[in-house]
C-alpha cells in the first residue's frame, strides 16, 4: 500500500418527488431512500451506521491491515483502532502544544501540531482534515492542500493563525486548561487518528516517544525533529519553578498539583495517598497494594544475543502468570490485540509463579522462553493478564536496549533508561 488514501464511496442519488399513489388520495408514501444517521441501518449514501459497517473491516480501509473498524455518532467510519500498513504510508499525530512558543525555530508561532510518516512509503496528504472537532467543520478544520507529501520518517508542523498577522494554517485553537481530542480525517471524513489530552498536559509538549506509535507523554518541545522525554529548558518553554504549587515545564507534580494522578495510576493494583516530594516528585510512600491485587512489571530489556525480558513482581505476594501473555504485536498500549493473529507471542503456563519481591528472566527461543525477536532498530514489549487487559508496556528505540533498557529504580515508579549495566535476574543498577 503505497499511501493512505481514503474511501471510495458509493454515491447516492435521492429522486426528488418520487411519490406513489396510496389507496387515500390525501396520502402518499414516498420511495426516497434518504440517510437516517442513528438508526443503526446504513442507507442513503452513509458508509455505516452504529453497528452496520456494511460487513467493511479494517483491511478495507486503504493503508490497514486489520484491528477494529468502528462507526462514529456522525455515520462516517473510525479507523482509529485499526492497525496501520507500515509497508504503505502511515500518518500519525506526534506532538502537541497548547502554548505559544516562544524560542526555537517555530518562535512566535501559537499553539502547534506535529504529524510524523512513521510508515514506509510517501504519503500524500491531499485533502486530509484536521480538526477538534467530530465532523470537521469548515469553520475549524484545517484541510492540506492538494499535492501535499510527507515522505517516510518527515515530520509536518501546522500552527495557530496569529490574529494579527493572519500568518498560520489552522483557526481553531487548542485550550490550555480543558480536555482536548484531535482528530486527523481523510477527504470523506474517516478518522485516521486521533488524540485526546488534558490542556495543561500540552502546554509545553504532549507527544509520541518513540516518533510514530510511541506512548503519549508530557515531553520538551522537539516541533520538526524527533521526540524525546526531557526537562524544559530556555528553549523550550521556560525553567519550571519547583514549590509553585503549580506544574510546569516538565515537573511531574508540585504541591498538591499531581495533574489528577492517584496511586493506580502510578503503580498498577494500589490505593493510598499520593503525593508531590520537595523535589517536585511523586511520592508513593502512602501507597499500598490493595487486597487482592497482582502486580506485575516489565523490568529490563535486552536486544542482544538471548533478547531477554525481564519481569519484576514489587508486591507482598506472589503472583500466578498461567494465561498471561508477552508480546511485541502492540505498536501502543491502547492498540487492538487480536492474539489469533498473533504466532509468536508467549503463553505462561498455569503455575507460572513470580514471588514477592523477585525477578523472572525469558530468553527468545522456544517455551518457555518467548518466540519473537527484540530488534536493536527498537521495538515494543507488553504484558497482558488473562483478560488480555494491559498490564504494562515499553517502547525503547535503536540501540536503547544493545546492552540494557531498564527501570530505575526496579519496578513501576522507576524511569526506563538507555545504557544501564545488564543485570538480568537482579536488581538493575545505571
Amino acid at each position: 500500500m503505497s499511501r493512505i488514501t481514503s474511501l471510495v464511496l458509493l454515491s447516492f442519488v435521492a429522486c426528488s418527488g418520487a411519490n406513489t399513489q396510496s389507496d387515500d388520495p390525501d396520502k402518499t408514501t414516498t420511495t426516497d431512500a434518504l440517510a437516517v444517521c442513528g438508526n443503526e441501518v446504513r442507507d442513503g449514501d452513509e458508509p455505516c451506521d452504529g453497528p452496520d459497517l456494511g460487513d467493511q473491516t479494517c483491511a478495507d480501509v486503504p493503508g490497514f491491515v486489520n484491528g477494529t473498524l468502528a462507526c462514529a455518532d456522525d455515520c462516517t467510519l473510525d479507523a482509529t483502532a485499526c492497525m496501520a500498513d507500515v509497508a504503505g504510508a502511515v500518518v500519525r499525530f506526534n506532538e502537541v502544544t497548547s502554548e505559544a512558543i516562544a524560542d526555537g525555530p517555530y518562535a512566535g508561532a501559537g499553539d502547534a501540531i506535529e504529524l510524523y510518516n512513521a510508515g514506509m512509503a510517501v504519503a500524500d496528504l491531499s485533502g486530509m482534515q484536521i480538526s477538534d472537532e467530530a465532523d470537521f467543520p469548515v469553520d475549524k478544520s484545517y484541510v492540506f492542500p492538494a499535492g501535499t507529501m510527507l515522505a517516510p520518517g518527515e515530520f509536518r508542523v501546522l500552527v495557530k493563525i496569529d490574529e494579527v498577522t493572519g500568518m498560520g494554517d489552522y483557526g481553531f485553537g487548542i485550550s490550555s486548561s480543558n480536555p482536548e481530542t484531535l482528530r486527523l480525517g481523510d477527504a470523506s471524513g474517516m478518522v485516521l487518528d486521533s488524540v485526546d489530552f488534558a490542556g495543561p498536559d500540552a502546554s509545553i509538549s504532549w507527544c509520541r516517544v518513540p516518533d510514530g506509535d510511541g506512548t503519549w507523554q508530557l515531553c520538551a518541545r522537539t516541533f520538526g525533529e524527533s521526540n524525546m522525554v526531557g526537562a524544559a529548558d530556555d528553549t523550550t518553554a521556560g525553567t519550571p519553578t519547583c514549590g509553585d504549587g503549580l506544574r510546569d515545564g516538565d515537573e511531574v507534580c508540585d504541591g498538591d498539583d499531581l495533574g489528577g494522578l492517584a496511586c493506580a495510576d502510578v503503580l498498577r493494583g494500589q490505593n493510598g495517598t499520593l503525593a508531590c516530594d520537595a523535589n517536585c516528585e511523586l511520592d508513593t510512600t502512602d501507597c499500598s497494594t490493595a487486597t487482592g491485587s497482582e502486580i506485575v512489571v516489565l523490568n529490563e530489556i535486552i536486544s542482544i544475543d538471548t533478547d531477554d525480558i525481564e519481569l519484576y513482581n514489587p508486591g507482598a505476594r506472589a503472583v500466578d502468570l498461567g494465561g498471561w501473555t508477552l508480546t511485541d504485536d502492540l505498536a501502543a498500549p491502547d492498540d487492538p490485540y487480536d492474539p489469533k493473529t498473533d504466532l509468536e507471542r508467549l503463553v505462561f503456563a498455569d503455575g507460572t509463579m513470580i514471588g514477592a519481591g523477585e525477578w523472572l528472566v525469558i530468553p527468545a527461543g522456544d517455551p518457555p522462553g518467548h518466540l519473537f525477536g527484540l530488534s536493536g532498530d527498537g521495538d515494543t514489549v507488553t504484558l497482558l493478564d488473562g483478560e488480555l487487559a494491559v498490564v504494562d508496556f515499553v517502547a525503547y528505540g535503536l540501540d536503547e536496549a544493545a546492552v540494557s533498557y531498564c527501570r530505575i529504580p526496579d519496578g513501576p515508579e522507576g524511569e526506563w533508561q538507555a545504557g544501564c549495566t545488564a543485570t538480568p535476574g537482579d536488581s538493575n543498577e545505571p
